[in-house]
């Protein structure tokens, strides 16, 4: 969560400066505008940032289980 609202003030400020530079011309309430569009990017930019976490969980997972298996086929070759 904690993670989720640095992204939503970083998305806020864009969009502060978006409207700032000619965005309320598309748009009639300017709070409306700022929460909505910084919303959606930070949901979007958080989704990506869990995304790559749990990559990397995953490769993690995949090295421990390559170095298994690497451990049993040595095991397998000393006994025979």
């Amino acid at each position: 969560m904690k993670q989720f609202l640095g992204v939503f003030v970083m998305c806020f400020v864009f969009c502060f400066m978006f409207c700032f530079f000619g965005g309320l011309y598309f748009f009639t309430n300017i709070w409306l505008t700022f929460v909505l569009a910084a919303f959606i990017m930070a949901v979007l930019i958080t989704l990506y940032i869990n995304q790559e976490t749990r990559i990397e969980d995953l490769e993690k997972r995949i090295k421990k289980l390559e170095e298994r298996t690497e451990e049993r086929a040595e095991a397998r070759t000393d006994k025979i």
